[in-house]
């Protein structure tokens, strides 16, 4: 009897050191031979992960891999994304950076004054979505609905910043993504103390049109109350970029813009609609939606580019026309 249970002590402890050789060679002793590339999906459990790891060559034991993680805490989880893991790497290695989620990653910067369809074409060449799918994006208005009602499209609230995104993200989340950033942005420069002087919408394409005019900071509070003084007499605003947009959106504009295109019959056209067009003309950044938000009070009513830079600032319709002519004078 004796020697039988000596026997079985000495048999269970030889198994369970070759249980842990086993265990340990399986996650922290086994290397790969190449450089491994993959998507884990969404929603794939943990045991489809394994397999697929096992697939590739980087987890010698399925097992092995699953008792780990039987052993880790509760709340942590397997992170989808794109991963890439160099030669020689260990499985336990693998597993660790899955459950931190290190995904290899993409950064892109969407300029100030960008339209959609630029910043449709800049996801669309990084292989986030496709130029249709990106239009479609954009005419969910829906999306900004409760914020901005009455949005023709989602034009203006792609918010213009430099985003980083893990590689294998779905188009659609990107998209969603940059309207929730306009939304912080907004959120963090309205005064909760003081409403803008009108609706979203409305604050949202002046700021796109002030974006579009000037890239000065100096300027773009002045340029802003011009506008927000037409506004408020009835004038029209006359602003150039709404027209260039206007043929944009007709497939008509050809890199120059011509008096004859003043007459163009479109909402968007300023020198024939009165007040502002039916929505932004581009994405404003953070300092051109500032200026919109609350013009400041100023006497000038309009403004023209000036032979080195930057814009005159006039009064009176003669002051202007002399700014005008000055501008002419100097393109001869």
């Amino acid at each position: 009897m004796r020697r039988a249970l000596l026997f079985t002590a000495v048999l269970s402890a030889a198994v369970g050191a070759i249980g842990a050789l086993w265990f340990h060679h399986s996650l922290w002793g086994f290397r790969s031979q190449r450089a491994v590339e993959l998507e884990i999906a969404a929603g794939s459990t943990a045991r489809e992960i394994l397999v697929q790891l096992h697939a590739e060559g980087v987890m010698p034991s399925v097992l092995a891999g699953r008792i780990y993680l039987k052993t880790r805490p509760s709340d942590q989880t397997l992170y989808y994304g794109h991963y890439r893991f160099p030669p020689a790497s260990r499985p336990i290695d693998v597993l660790g950076s899955i459950l931190e989620g290190t995904v290899e990653m993409m950064t892109i910067t969407i300029v100030e004054g960008s339209e959609a369809s630029e910043i449709g074409r800049q996801f669309t060449e990084l292989g986030l979505g496709t130029v249709q799918e990106w239009r479609d994006f954009s005419r969910r208005s829906e999306w900004i609905e409760d914020l901005a009602s009455g949005a023709p499209s989602l034009e203006g609230f792609f918010f213009p910043d430099t985003y980083r995104f893990a590689v294998g993200i779905s188009a659609e989340r990107v998209a969603r993504h940059l309207v929730e950033r306009f939304r912080e942005v907004w959120t963090e420069e309205v005064d909760d103390t003081a409403e803008p002087w009108g609706p979203v919408l409305e604050v949202v394409t002046l700021a796109s049109m002030v974006e579009a005019e000037t890239s000065l900071e100096e300027e773009r509070h002045l340029i802003a109350g011009v506008f927000a003084n037409r506004l408020r007499r009835g004038m029209l605003l006359q602003c150039d970029p709404t027209v260039i947009y206007a043929l944009k959106r007709r497939n008509e504009w050809t890199g120059r813009l011509l008096r004859i295109h003043w007459e163009l019959h479109d909402p968007y056209n300023t020198y024939r609609q009165v007040g502002l067009p039916p929505g932004p003309i581009n994405s404003p950044g953070r300092a051109a939606l500032a200026a919109a938000i609350r013009p400041p009070a100023t006497p000038y009513l309009y403004f023209v580019a000036k032979p080195g830079g930057g814009h005159t600032f006039s009064k009176t319709l003669s002051e202007h026309n002399r700014a005008v002519a000055r501008l002419m004078s100097s393109r001869r």
